[in-house]
């Protein structure tokens, strides 16, 4: 969605001894290392890199550990917590990147008392998903006896020496869709920002200057729900369902407003989900207010989405679907024209306003064959325009002042101006939704399901 700048503060905890630290000695069976300060020793959490390396690694609930796992959460079920402890080991040892056994896994040590080995499970699953299991923890009753100890003070040093790195790394993603669900991707690392395990069809960027709001659909039920993510704190509020409405094609719309997400449907009165600081479930409340002014996106029963909106600093004469044949760029009184029409809503500034990229419709006459849409970059200073793709739905971001993201038939690609092209495997779109001509059936993102192995999330109690 483009960089989304935010103002942070990075506390690097050492626990307020003084002094001067030495060479720490090689990790605990915990995985905590030590640091020996002129005033005593305390306990230090090594530092593990953020997120994930790529989409495939969040994928464990398909592989060879995660039979194991479901049987670790029946016997959550049961409080049985010594069950839970050998099987989330066995899921473990199976597939090492399991993070949800890992968090499990963690909790149960804490349970039965095994204080020792609970930071290294933990460590996986928090520095891995650290704006779920990471900010977590903290709060979770089950670990504190832990982080009573020394190595659950070193692990709260931890969680808040990373805070800072984890949100400025949300600050400068690029948010894209895979598998149903929003992940940020900075630096070659991907952060999981939703948990719905298939059901995001759509999303709607920034609310707020840094708050996204995303619509998720019921695999059986088909009804819309609405939540949040705050890039600003990491936190994601769960989806609040709301009403199917009458049947057909009415659409339901979504707009930013004061303090949360303004949410019409045709039938029911209007709502707004309401967005409350460390709040992880918004609140829908009816409002008589009409849509507000400004970018809005529309999510239709069948399954498409289309974002309005009026580009900044662009000016032309457009039709009753958002096209022109040129545009005026304010900001240098240059007059652009590429082959086709250009679609208003896909319109993107680069964040330093050197360049914008945009979509245009180059033929209303749609076949398997032939593309119907062209992606293309505009120099602002001269109005020169360099073609980046073609496909037959194309959205387009910016990701730097000389990268852009296009999602298009074959799935989001990182394409810098005049250089190479990368692909970030997996992702399917981006929070912008692709622009195609009427006559173009795109595929939508459907859930396979909300939980494709029939169980939820580890339990944070």
């Amino acid at each position: 969605m483009g960089a989304v700048k935010i103002p942070f503060t990075v506390a690097l905890l050492l626990g307020g001894c003084g002094g001067t630290s030495t060479t720490p000695p090689p990790p605990h069976r915990d995985d905590a290392a030590t640091l020996r300060l002129d005033a005593g020793t305390i306990a230090v959490t090594p530092a593990r890199p953020l997120g994930l390396a790529d989409l495939a690694g969040w994928q464990w609930r398909s592989r060879g550990g995660h039979p194991a796992f479901r049987v670790a959460r029946k016997a959550e079920g049961r409080n049985d917590w010594a069950g839970v402890v050998a099987a989330c080991s066995q899921a473990l040892a199976a597939d090492p990147t399991n993070l949800e056994a890992a968090w499990l896994l963690a909790v149960g040590n804490a349970k039965l008392g095994k204080l020792d080995a609970v930071t290294a499970p933990l460590q996986l699953a928090g520095a891995g998903d650290f704006g779920k299991w990471g900010l977590a923890s903290l709060d979770q009753p089950g670990l504190q006896p832990y982080l009573a100890t020394p190595a659950g003070q070193a692990w709260q040093r931890r969680v808040e020496a990373d805070r800072g790195p984890f949100l400025a790394a949300l600050s400068r993603a690029l948010i894209v869709i895979a598998n149903g669900d929003l992940y940020a991707v900075a630096d070659q690392r991907w952060y999981r920002l939703t948990r719905t395990f298939g059901g995001v069809v759509a999303a709607f960027a920034p609310v707020n200057g840094h708050v996204l709001a995303y619509v998720t659909r019921g695999k059986t039920s088909h009804k819309l729900a609405v939540g949040s993510v705050d890039l600003a704190t990491g936190m994601t509020t769960r989806s609040q369902e709301l009403d199917r409405g009458p049947a057909g094609p009415a659409a339901t719309q979504l707009a930013a407003t004061k303090g949360g997400i303004w949410i019409g449907q045709q039938g029911p009165k209007p709502r707004v989900l309401s967005l409350a600081a460390d709040e992880h479930q918004g609140l829908l409340v009816p409002t008589k207010l009409a849509r507000p002014a400004g970018a809005w996106l529309e999510v239709y029963a069948s399954g498409g989405v289309r974002l309005h909106r009026v580009p900044a600093d662009v000016s032309a004469d457009w039709d009753d679907q958002g096209l022109a044949s040129a545009i005026r760029i304010a900001t240098s009184n240059r007059v652009v024209t590429v082959p086709g029409q250009i679609q208003g809503d896909s319109i993107v500034w680069s964040p330093d306003h050197n360049h914008l990229a945009l979509v245009a419709q180059t033929s209303d006459h749609c076949d398997a064959a032939t593309p119907s849409v062209t992606a293309y970059a505009i120099d602002t200073a001269t109005g020169a325009a360099t073609e980046l793709a073609r496909g037959h739905g194309l959205a387009i971001d910016w990701m730097g002042d000389r990268a852009v993201a296009i999602a298009g038939d074959d799935g989001v690609k990182i394409q810098e101006l005049g250089g190479a092209t990368t692909s970030l495997l997996g992702a399917t779109n981006l929070v912008h939704p692709r622009f195609a001509p009427k006559c173009e059936a795109l595929p939508t993102e459907a859930p396979a399901s909300i939980s494709p192995s029939g169980d939820e999330e580890p339990a944070e109690n």
